[in-house]
């Protein structure tokens, strides 16, 4: 029986969902991160809150990386922008994802309830 169902995925990582434990999971080079849904969302805003066009312009050698710390885990990862835009793009394409299915749940048991 296959608990786990993808929900997203890009060439440098993907995301599953557990049915068993109701968690996210993702997959991002060597990160491997279960999140609930609210640490999921808190962590979405996180890596959306970076101001990558701002560092873009900045040459100070700070602005290069980002220390991205996944929440629950107590481990932090220095990556480069690069990185932070790759990761950015699997955590907006699994809450897209997330969101479609929510959608798609809502209308067809509502449908089911009308029939």
């Amino acid at each position: 029986m296959n608990t786990q169902n993808e929900l997203f995925s890009t060439a440098k990582g993907y995301s599953v969902q557990c049915d068993l434990t109701s968690r996210i999971i993702l997959h991002f080079g060597e990160i491997k991160a279960s999140f609930r849904i609210l640490d999921f969302l808190n962590f979405r805003r996180f890596i959306n809150s970076i101001d990558i066009h701002s560092k873009i312009f900045d040459l100070s050698d700070e602005s290069d990386y980002e220390f991205v710390e996944v929440p629950r885990l107590n481990t932090g990862h220095k990556m480069t922008l690069c990185e932070v835009i790759q990761l950015r793009e699997l955590v907006n394409g699994t809450h897209f994802a997330i969101e479609l299915n929510s959608m798609l749940h809502e209308v067809l048991f509502s449908e089911q309830e009308l029939v």
